[in-house]
């Protein structure tokens, strides 16, 4: 039923992770009290403009709010469909409790949006035929409406860019626990391949690295495809984090660039600057998640006519378009 791109609850934590390295660089090394003299650099591609650090600019040691990130990862580049939102997640990030849960929605979850019906991965790109910000509104307002959660921000991304920045810190050195070899991986021209890797300490450049946490054909499902997630995204962290300002500048010029020119967002500096002294010593292990499945209930899997076609989606229970049992079960994920 699902091809492609999966969800990947660990990319809202490397995106902001980037963008907080690439400020810390700036501010550590970009200190003068001249900004004519900085590079005007344009991060946000809508409300926070072209920015500049100032003298004795300093991150901020504690994080004191709580705020729900929207979170759409396309698959862009040379990939089939590349805007479709196939990563849906909702970063509740709690500041004052010093916690992150992360919500995903399914790509595959049918929705209505004016008079009719399609899977909600395709709203970013039916509603940007208007533009870009109609698109984001589009999913961002329906999103809102399956979940029950106000959403403050949003970033948005490609995951070629996620791939190229794992390149770029030279690869990945993870703990494979165990055979992997699924026959039925999907293709980006719709077709399928065999993926395989053999258990031990592993090195994985970009492309296998994605593999490794899209891979679906296991025993354990969805928990190994976590565990996969959290793996890849504590040795990308620890690549990262290990980059001298100094020495590695060339190369986090190069990360901050494939950052600026793929990823979307409405986030202020001072938002960045605050998210990024929260989430560089936040522990991945405690990370909380939480996903709209069959398994709990809260969706089902149906076929459905579109058009001339019938393609299996993803329903809510117990009437396909009330959201009533989702809301309330994340409510009560949230604690609230």
């Amino acid at each position: 039923m699902e091809k492609g791109y999966k969800s990947y609850l660990w990319l809202i934590s490397l995106v902001i992770l980037l963008a907080g390295a690439n400020i810390f660089v700036f501010s550590k090394i970009f200190l003068i009290a001249d900004a004519s003299q900085l590079p005007q650099l344009k991060f946000n591609a809508f409300s926070a403009g072209s920015f500049v650090l100032q003298k004795n600019s300093k991150i901020p040691t504690n994080f004191s709010e709580t705020r729900n990130i929207l979170v759409l990862g396309r698959s862009g580049g040379n990939h089939i469909a590349p805007e479709l939102t196939d990563t849906i997640l909702i970063a509740h990030i709690n500041g004052p409790l010093k916690k992150v849960k992360i919500i995903s929605i399914p790509r595959d979850l049918a929705v209505k949006t004016g008079n009719y019906i399609t899977k909600i991965n395709g709203l970013y790109k039916i509603g940007s035929e208007k533009g870009e910000s109609a698109g984001l509104k589009l999913i961002q307002n329906k999103v809102e409406e399956v979940t029950g959660i106000k959403t403050d921000s949003f970033i948005l991304f490609d995951l070629d860019t996620v791939e190229k920045v794992i390149d770029e810190v030279g690869g990945l050195n993870v703990y494979v626990k165990e055979d992997i070899k699924d026959t039925s991986f999907p293709t980006d021209n719709g077709g399928y391949e065999t993926f395989s890797l053999k258990k031990g300490l592993r090195y994985l450049d970009g492309n296998t690295a994605l593999k490794f946490v899209r891979t679906r054909n296991s025993a354990r499902g969805d928990f190994d495809r976590m565990e996969h997630q959290q793996a890849v995204l504590k040795a990308v962290k620890g690549k990262v984090l290990s980059l001298n300002p100094v020495w590695d500048f060339a190369k986090l010029w190069k990360i901050f660039n494939m950052v600026q020119q793929n990823v979307k967002t409405d986030l202020t500096l001072s938002n960045l600057k605050n998210i990024w002294a929260f989430s560089k010593n936040l522990d991945l292990d405690k990370l909380e998640t939480f996903s709209l499945n069959p398994e709990n209930g809260l969706i089902k899997s149906e076929k459905m006519k579109f058009g001339v076609q019938t393609a299996y989606v993803l329903t809510a229970t117990p009437k396909q378009f009330d959201y009533a049992n989702i809301q309330k079960a994340i409510t009560s994920f949230l604690g609230n």
